[in-house]
């Protein structure tokens, strides 16, 4: 696998949130984010900076959710689209406090449902809250302290928490842990029937072999196929929210260790959270980056900003390019 450098082509701005936790190209102009301080997803321009087109109402997203009748954030982490259907998947972890968030349990999915100049979206099957009880019952992940995991807080080392979701070429899932990181590897876990998991009748999930990936040190924060050149493309992030990040592409094969990525460029305090692959550019990828501890009134981090339509209530994203074939 060719080594691959970036460049940082542009920076976008993107008003009325910070925390741009998870993403997904919906066509070549457009995508759709989470933000992991509230249940409201949102359509903005890949191309141009703005606000957002379109987006989920609060209230219609957490209709999708049949454990969280008090509508408290649910800690939305990663997404990946897997035909018409947009996976989405919570951190799994418990509050900053180490207090129990049984509602930070999901694993959801939705569709576009229409796209004639305002992008609408529709539940598929229902959501699925089982998916950390299922891992602690699979034999294969008893060497991971995952039930030790899941009652400290998700920054705490050792904690439990999720963040990576991606689709590999065989149609399946990846479930990236940003936390814990055992034996100073990240972990990765395959998940066979995504579909299957958001059906009336449950089924329990399956899993594949775990994967230990050596990212030195780091877990993962946002993991995506990036088809045209064949390889995994991973932001790896410290498990304590520090600002300690790297980029790294992986060939998918577990005998083969992830090589880090060269990025030059980067703004200033750019915070890599979410990488965004479009079908057609082939050679660029699209970076978003978390804003939202960074200080911009009177030294108030920018997710607490109360007002959605304060100029600086935004986050950043990023094009970048590689020249190499």
């Amino acid at each position: 696998m060719k080594k691959i450098s970036f460049r940082v082509e542009r920076e976008l701005i993107h008003h009325e949130i910070c925390d741009a936790s998870a993403a997904i190209a919906l066509d070549e102009r457009h995508f759709v984010v989470a933000n992991d301080e509230d249940n409201i997803l949102k359509v903005y321009r890949s191309d141009i900076s703005g606000g957002p087109v379109s987006g989920i109402s609060g209230k219609d997203i957490n209709d999708y959710f049949d454990n969280n009748p008090k509508d408290k954030e649910v800690d939305i982490e990663g997404a990946v689209q897997l035909g018409e259907t947009l996976y989405w998947i919570s951190s799994h972890g418990r509050n900053k406090e180490g207090e129990s968030k049984p509602e930070r349990h999901q694993f959801f999915a939705n569709k576009l449902l229409a796209d004639d100049g305002e992008k609408r979206f529709k539940q598929v099957g229902h959501a699925y809250t089982q998916l950390f009880e299922d891992m602690l019952k699979d034999e294969r992940l008893k060497p991971y302290p995952l039930e030790a995991a899941e009652k400290l807080p998700p920054k705490e080392k050792g904690g439990l928490n999720i963040e990576g979701l991606a689709v590999t070429p065989d149609q399946e899932l990846l479930i990236g842990f940003r936390n814990p990181i055992p034996g100073g590897k990240a972990l990765l876990l395959p998940l066979k029937n995504p579909q299957e998991l958001l059906k009336k009748k449950r089924t329990p999930a399956i899993f594949g072999k775990p994967i230990e990936l050596d990212l030195n040190g780091l877990g993962i924060r946002s993991i995506e196929y990036w088809a045209s050149k064949n390889c995994f493309i991973i932001i790896a992030g410290a498990y304590d929210g520090s600002d300690q990040f790297a980029l790294y592409q992986w060939s998918g094969l577990e005998k083969e260790n992830p090589e880090l990525i060269e990025v030059t460029g980067l703004p200033a305090h750019f915070r890599p959270e979410s990488v965004l692959y479009y079908p057609h550019r082939d050679n660029q990828l699209h970076l978003l980056s978390d804003d939202g501890s960074i200080e911009r009134i009177d030294r108030t981090p920018c997710k607490d900003i109360k007002d959605k339509d304060h100029p600086q209530k935004y986050f950043r994203s990023v094009w970048i390019r590689t020249d190499d074939a």
